[in-house]
């Protein structure tokens, strides 16, 4: 937006009609909405290839050896991959999986969904729940609550949920939005 409004200033256009294409409908903005619209900072965002992960997965695999784990609980979908990962440098094959949603649609954090959770005896004692990135860590403390005896591990953590989880390979600020390569929206880098 703020190349919209600096190529408005060059042209001298003071006011303009903008047009916005919302749910496939073309609408007109005005110019209020446009100076408001250009004024807001987009939130950066960081697109990971596959290497990248499977780099930090490696620097993870490093700070959890030594651990004795009896299997590997996948937090679906983003902690699918890394749980391949770690799987394979951990030397682990009993590998699980928990299917548990907390975003919607618009990319927003709603209300969980758990769709499948597994059978784990002890609390989960024994067993290290792997996922790409905790946010908030909400969903990884409803995890817990399932399996209090259970390690947690991650990629990614961001400061305000990095003390929901037990591991993680690095911290990456709160405002950052990490784009995985097995995301719909993820565009490969040149």
């Amino acid at each position: 937006m703020k190349l919209l409004k600096n190529i408005l200033t060059i042209l001298g256009v003071s006011s303009a009609i903008i047009t916005r294409t919302v749910y496939g409908v073309e609408t007109m903005i005005t110019h209020q909405e446009a100076s408001v619209l250009m004024t807001e900072t987009p939130v950066p965002k960081n697109y990971l290839t596959d290497n990248q992960i499977r780099q930090t997965s490696i620097t993870l695999a490093d700070k959890i050896k030594g651990n004795e784990y009896l299997g590997l609980v996948a937090i679906t979908r983003g902690g699918l991959a890394p749980t391949l990962y770690l799987s394979e440098q951990l030397i682990i094959k009993d590998i699980r999986t928990i299917s548990i949603s907390s975003y919607g649609d618009d990319g927003k954090q709603g209300h969980f969904k758990i769709t499948h959770k597994p059978d784990l005896a002890n609390g989960g004692e024994g067993y290290l729940f792997i996922d790409d990135l905790v946010d908030s860590g909400k969903t990884l403390k409803l995890i817990r609550s399932f399996y209090p005896n259970a390690t947690f591990a991650v990629l990614y953590a961001k400061p305000e949920g990095k003390d929901a989880t037990d591991f993680f390979a690095v911290e990456v600020p709160q405002h950052e939005w990490l784009v995985f390569p097995w995301e719909p929206d993820w565009i490969p880098q040149s």
